[in-house]
């Protein structure tokens, strides 16, 4: 090449013989890479075909048929006698990228990500179209596409859930696309997200942010009244009903019931959330630890009896709780209704929203805890998050690949977590935050000392999903040992 430097500036990426992809295509793809990125520039000679026959170990004919399409696709220009040369007029591609996500916060860094690519590539633009489609229903649309054959690019999907899909054979390992930055980023990754996201031998999943379980309270109400933090399930009792008081209610315009939390399908993979921190904070486990299979232990037992008693007995939870959305235990608590609301520290930017309140009244009413301890048990906090994945259908997966580097880019994570309260995965960001002015993600990580994962097993999605029901079935009333017994049985068959 023209500056002598010739294949080191090439795309550190060896052609996978063992692949069903054709060598040309895969050549030619590399290259492409080269120029699109600007390894080659304009009018730049590229390696001759011995050249790169000796690189890559391939024919002549394989290095002509790579060179060929690229020649037709007007990326390079042949001259008789002097070589193969990059154009002075590349063609502008715009690459569809079809993402789906839970809620519109996510598409800002998207948009971000999809400018920042345009912007470091020649003649390339990404044409995003994001979809935002609900907690609740996520999982069921994105299986329905894969099974119409209409799947994403990219999707965010609840961590759990991945796992399922690499079984499934739905999503791309992503250290296959590119095994030196998926080595690069582990070593940036704090540990438990490394874990979440390699099963098998791969590594399948970007997670950007996280987030854990906790207890909302208002706390300029709680310190008016003299009432302590709820720190174990006696004390909240004894703090939901003092405030349901008639007088105490009216003082602070408060609703019927002070406590809110997800208590059914309705709410999809948030009832479990809060569910399973409740069983940890009662001493129980999710999975036996002889058999790795789920079990609805004694701890579940005291844990679904103790919600079962907010609603029925001390009715300072309404019975509507069944058919709470994801995020409508969040908007009573912003909304004033409830001075008490189980939900995920991922809320704090929707509190925000409906509220009005800024990051300044924000911390001078609300604060938060981990689930209080129940009997024999603990301060518990389930930690989660969301994970980008990119599927097999999708038309141009190293072009997402690059679009989701820039997305879990160390200023894209920072500037995301900044904005919406989570936590970043990225040690080096974590690093780099402020202690006073990211005050609320450094509290929130302090309560990792007490944190817990949900299991990760393919068969997770349909374990959580009679999770969501038992719950609805014991707080409308269903026996719970029958109740119990019945969903042990399907749990069982379903794993």
């Amino acid at each position: 090449m023209a500056d002598g430097s010739g294949e080191e500036r090439l795309i550190r990426l060896g052609l996978d013989k063992g692949s069903g992809v054709p060598l040309y295509r895969q050549l030619k793809w590399i290259l492409e890479e080269g120029i699109r990125q600007g390894r080659f520039r304009p009018g730049e000679r590229l390696p001759t075909e011995r050249e790169l026959c000796q690189q890559f170990g391939v024919s002549r004919i394989t290095v002509r048929q790579a060179l060929g399409e690229l020649v037709h696709e007007g990326l390079v220009l042949r001259q008789q006698g002097s070589g193969t040369f990059v154009n002075h007029r590349l063609p502008t591609v715009l690459r569809p990228l079809r993402v789906m996500v839970t809620e519109p916060r996510w598409a800002p860094p998207l948009r971000k990500a999809a400018r920042l690519y345009g912007d470091h590539r020649q003649g390339e633009r990404v044409k995003l179209e994001v979809q935002a489609l609900g907690r609740p229903q996520l999982h069921e649309k994105i299986v329905s596409a894969v099974g119409r054959g209409e799947a994403p690019d990219l999707a965010l999907i609840d961590w759990v859930w991945l796992t399922e899909f690499a079984d499934l054979q739905y999503i791309e390992p992503l250290d296959e696309l590119d095994c030196e930055w998926v080595e690069e980023l582990i070593t940036d990754l704090f540990p438990l997200f490394v874990e979440n996201s390699s099963y098998r031998g791969h590594f399948w999943g970007v997670q950007i942010e996280t987030s854990v379980a906790v207890l909302w309270y208002r706390k300029d109400i709680l310190g008016e009244e003299g009432l302590p933090e709820p720190r174990t399930w006696d004390e909240l009792v004894a703090v939901a009903e003092h405030l349901k008081r008639g007088e105490v209610r009216r003082r602070h315009r408060l609703g019927p019931f002070p406590i809110a939390f997800p208590g059914g399908p309705a709410a999809g993979e948030t009832t479990t959330y809060i569910l399973s921190a409740f069983i940890w904070s009662a001493g129980g486990e999710l999975t036996s630890e002889a058999t790795g299979r789920p079990v609805l232990d004694e701890g579940a037992r005291k844990a679904l009896a103790f919600l079962r008693e907010l609603v029925q007995r001390h009715r300072v939870a309404p019975p509507e709780v069944t058919a709470y959305s994801w995020n409508t235990a969040a908007r009573l608590f912003a909304q004033g209704e409830v001075a008490l609301a189980f939900g995920g520290s991922y809320e704090k930017a929707l509190i925000q929203e409906v509220s009005g309140w800024d990051d300044r009244e924000f911390r001078k009413r609300v604060d938060f805890v981990p689930i209080p301890a129940g009997p024999g048990g603990g301060p518990a906090a389930t930690v989660g998050g969301m994970v980008y994945v990119i599927f097999r259908q999708a038309a141009h997966p190293k072009t997402v690949l690059e679009v989701l580097k820039l997305l879990a880019s160390p200023p894209l994570m920072r500037e995301f977590c900044r904005r919406t309260g989570r936590k970043p995965t990225r040690i080096s960001v974590a690093q780099s935050l402020d202690p006073e002015r990211d005050w609320f993600i450094w509290k929130t990580s302090k309560l990792f000392e007490v944190g817990r994962v949900r299991p990760t097993i393919p068969q997770y999605a349909r374990v959580s999903e009679q999770l969501q029901r038992l719950l609805a079935s014991v707080l409308e009333g269903e026996d719970l040992d029958e109740a119990i017994s019945r969903t042990q049985a399907i749990i069982d068959a379903l794993v």
